[in-house]
């Protein structure tokens, strides 16, 4: 059974109109009717006193479902980072920390959904600005998978590189175990004409990646500088 699953870097909730709106972002991923989205550059409410939402929570709750928080900055009642949510139950979750030294915080949420076809190990992470880092960041997100063992798994985020032979996503294939030239790439950036594939989706051996596409409606185009990444897998008979 095909899942579809989704990765979409929402930029605070700001739009290319400058107008920061929650619930844009909210029908932007209803849209993409996928079941998993990793979502990045998420906030928390802010400042004390502030009367700004607590955007974790409102999508969240706009999607159903189930959510794992990772917010790679917490300062005070400020957060900012990583959301996973997903329609099926999640288990086993954990918020590693990929940090590099005197650089921005960053994390991967690493979980196990539970979907109709069986078990899926889904990371979620949002990579650095610098090459050296990135790939510090995906050196690890290869140990881990390694030592969570093998099962069918499913990488999304966005990493901010787009060369078309990264050598970040030549570590990650190769720590999934496939080649570097069954990954497909699409812009995703900038939203209003996308020319860079800094958001990707990355899936191991046990699953199959039937389609990637870039949704290209007004809303797609308009509530993030990203838009988002959406792909049909599905799990491999016999896994």
């Amino acid at each position: 059974m095909p899942i579809t699953v989704a990765t979409y870097n929402i930029h605070d909730a700001v739009g290319t109109d400058g107008v920061r709106n929650v619930e844009r972002i909210a029908r932007a991923i209803d849209e993409t009717g996928a079941g998993i989205v990793a979502l990045q550059e998420v906030s928390g409410p802010g400042d004390a006193g502030t009367n700004r939402a607590d955007d974790f929570v409102a999508l969240a709750r706009a999607f159903g479902g189930h959510a794992v928080e990772g917010p790679a900055l917490q300062d005070g009642d400020r957060r900012y980072g990583n959301l996973l949510l997903s329609r099926w139950p999640v288990s086993d979750w954990l918020v590693a920390d990929l940090a590099h030294p005197q650089r921005e915080p960053r994390n991967a949420i690493m979980a196990t959904v539970a979907t109709p076809d069986g078990p899926l190990r889904v990371v979620a992470s949002h990579f650095g600005l610098f090459h050296r880092e990135r790939r510090a960041q995906a050196e690890l997100i290869g140990e881990l998978t390694a030592q969570e063992g093998e099962m069918p798994t499913v990488i999304l985020g966005d990493f901010n590189d787009w060369l078309p032979f990264s050598p970040v996503v030549r570590l990650l294939s190769r720590s999934l175990g496939r080649h570097i030239g069954a990954v497909r790439r699409i812009p995703t950036f900038p939203s209003s004409l996308p020319l860079l594939a800094l958001d990707r989706i990355l899936v191991n051996d046990r699953m199959r990646l039937r389609s990637v596409r870039v949704p290209a409606t007004p809303l797609a185009r308009t509530a993030s500088d990203h838009r988002p990444l959406v792909a049909e897998v599905e799990i491999a008979p016999g896994t």
